[in-house]
């Protein structure tokens, strides 16, 4: 398994009612991860705080779009979430592309934990990870 930390990977441009991701200028994450990436991934983006959705689900897109700006393509966004904690298994294991959401630390922990994302992402080595903060890497156990 290969793991990728990348903290504020992102650059944000508003535009009316939109809001548009982009990896910031000099982010070596895409070329870090070209020659290892998966045509059209199927992405699993894993929440920091379980029962924020809406904050889940958007940051999980902006970085998929981001990233397939870069010239990485992304075929499916999934979200593990409070919602959807019971296929945490399920999800991981079909996974290409693992994102460990950055957020509360003692709510991170808490979900990780409850889903066992330790043991789920052992049992995925070929998943390439990326870690939004060094407190993700931390409660997945990496």
């Amino acid at each position: 398994m290969k793991t990728f930390l990348a903290p504020d990977a992102l650059d944000y441009e508003q535009r009316g009612f939109y809001r548009l991701a982009t990896l910031k200028e000099g982010c070596p994450l895409a070329d870090e991860l070209r020659p290892l990436w998966p045509a059209n991934a199927k992405l699993l983006f894993v929440a920091a705080d379980p029962a924020d959705d809406t904050t889940t689900e958007n940051d999980a897109m902006d970085l998929a779009s981001a990233l397939t700006k870069a010239g990485l393509s992304v075929g499916q966004v999934l979200v593990l979430q409070g919602e959807t904690a019971d296929a945490a298994a399920p999800l991981v294991a079909g996974a290409q592309v693992i994102v460990l959401g950055a957020g509360d630390k003692a709510k991170r922990e808490a979900f990780f934990g409850e889903v066992g994302l330790p043991g789920l992402l052992a049992a995925a080595p070929d998943a390439l990870v990326i870690a939004l903060d060094e407190g993700a890497l931390a409660a997945a156990g990496r």
